[in-house]
């Protein structure tokens, strides 16, 4: 049995929260007192009910508010909260981080870089190993506070540490009770650079601007993409398979990873977009262009990918011109505000663009 805390109370935290304890471990969860998501339901029921892909009512450890209890004498930490949070949360945790513990960055989105350096300055003694994993094990939504509906699992996700020992380390460690396979990756910025969320989001969010302020109701996937637009989706993964070549890593394409995720069969983007069975069996279409698929997935997919680009001498104007048409709509320099990979962390993580 693991002591595990989860940080997050919203969809994807629950639903990790209590499967792992169905499966017999001791989790703690925790939710920001700002950000309660589905806390209050959550308390008063002890547990998260889950359905779907996952049967049965996981009966939790505790259930918390409060941070240092969450993470008290547990093993491993999961972050389970939206990418824009990671650094923060993990300055919260820091004075009560204990030696030997793992913290894994869930969507990771190279939040481990960030979270090091973050370890760097503050002169932090202690030994804490810091993961990230490439997305969320579940498509799921929680239906009603406490109750989980997991629609599907992941097959394959990544897995990166600061080198690839300490991800089989890690690997090692989670492998038997996570309910994905994980592939260990060189580095956080071959993981960073593998999760394809801003393939997915920001470019299809772009060409239905005009269906998304006038508050259409559609499907995201198979009806707001056409093959004519697929193919600039397509020219951002073409940019971002470059961009990992010139650094040394061979990514595999959109597609490959969405099959790697869902065991699907897909042969090109336009083809997953039309046909994913998971996907398309809700109408999961953006209420606004400040929706998560712009406010994160530009800041934390694709402006670390184009700057990864340009640290390595590779310009992608896709990439730029999405952030550029972005941060004009929602009035936000995204460019500015986003998370940048440097010449610096290049060199960090030996890795010569």
């Amino acid at each position: 049995m693991k002591k595990i805390a989860v940080i997050g109370c919203g969809h994807g935290g629950q639903a990790l929260a209590g499967h792992f304890a169905i499966l017999g471990h001791s989790i703690n969860i925790y939710a920001h007192p700002r950000h309660l998501g589905g806390y209050e339901a959550v308390h008063q029921n002890g547990g998260v009910q889950c359905q779907g892909a996952v049967q049965g009512f996981g009966k939790l450890n505790l259930v918390t508010t409060h941070l240092e209890k969450a993470i008290k004498d547990t093993e491993i930490i999961f972050i389970a909260l939206p990418v824009p949070a990671h650094e923060s949360i993990f300055i919260n945790m820091l004075p009560f981080l204990e030696s030997h513990q793992l913290v894994i960055n869930l969507s990771g989105h190279f939040s481990g870089i960030f979270q090091y350096d973050i370890l760097k300055r503050s002169g932090w003694e202690k030994e804490i190993m810091i993961a990230d994993i490439t997305s969320f094990p579940y498509a799921c939504r929680a239906e009603n506070p406490s109750f989980a509906n997991i629609l599907a699992i992941k097959n394959k996700m990544g897995l990166a540490s600061i080198s690839l020992s300490h991800a089989q380390e890690i690997k090692s460690i989670i492998q038997e009770f996570f309910p994905s396979e994980l592939i260990c990756m060189s580095s956080f910025i071959e993981a960073g650079l593998y999760d394809p969320c801003g393939i997915s989001h920001p470019p299809s969010v772009l060409f239905n601007a005009g269906r998304i302020g006038n508050k259409e109701d559609y499907y995201f996937y198979k009806e707001g993409i056409t093959s004519e637009t697929a193919l600039f989706l397509e020219k951002i993964d073409e940019d971002r398979i470059n961009i990992g070549k010139t650094l040394g890593f061979k990514l595999p394409y959109y597609y490959e990873v969405m099959n790697d995720y869902y065991g699907l069969s897909c042969k090109s983007i336009f083809d997953f977009f039309k046909n994913s069975p998971i996907h398309n069996k809700n109408k999961l279409n953006p209420k606004s262009l400040k929706d998560r698929y712009i406010s994160e997935d530009v800041p934390f997919s694709l402006v670390p990918w184009y700057s990864l680009g340009q640290s390595a001498g590779y310009d992608s104007a896709a990439m730029r011109n999405v952030i550029e048409i972005t941060s004009i709509l929602n009035e936000v320099d995204y460019l500015y505000s986003g998370r940048k990979i440097t010449k610096e962390h290049l060199k960090d993580y030996k890795i010569c663009g």
